[in-house]
């Protein structure tokens, strides 16, 4: 059986790069689980683009990318990196088209000790700048585990949700 893929654009600022790799790690599990289904998920993640230079800006090549991923998966912390908002905006603007991202997904990392005065402006107007956006929060990498679980691989099995 020839396994259909999904691709998973990870969002994120440098702060996140350990939660980002954590990700990946949940991703091959999940894929040990979703192997006899014939799905597999494959995560996009800048560190994994080539980031020679070019003749285009190097952000807008990694959002060629993610226009190609079924998925994407923003995360914040303390900072408002101003490239994962400019993601998380064409992420939502090419679902909202009926393209490439089927679904957007945020996540919030607290507690937020020393977050910038940027991100609170961000939080304070998230719900009315994304309103269909889904959110969640987690505190550890246990808590991000389960979150991205839940979100991934629902309890039956059932991939409908991810049919494109």
């Amino acid at each position: 059986m020839k396994s259909k893929l999904y691709k998973i654009f990870v969002a994120s600022s440098a702060e996140l790069k350990r939660e980002r790799m954590e990700l990946v790690d949940l991703i091959q599990d999940i894929n040990d689980k979703l192997e006899e289904e014939g799905i597999k998920l494959k995560p996009i993640l800048w560190e994994y683009m080539d980031s020679s230079m070019g003749e285009k800006r190097k952000e807008d090549e990694y959002l060629e990318k993610l226009r190609g991923c079924e998925i994407c998966i923003v995360l914040f912390w303390r900072t408002l990196g101003e490239y994962t908002v400019e993601e998380l905006d064409v992420a939502v603007a090419e679902m909202h088209a009926g393209r490439l991202p089927k679904q957007v997904y945020v996540l919030f990392k607290e507690p937020c000790e020393g977050i910038s005065n940027e991100l609170v402006g961000f939080k304070k107007i998230f719900s009315v700048k994304y309103p269909h956006i889904p959110t969640l929060k987690f505190s550890d990498e246990k808590l991000l585990r389960t979150n991205i679980t839940n979100l991934l691989l629902p309890k039956e099995l059932d991939y409908g949700k991810f049919e494109i």
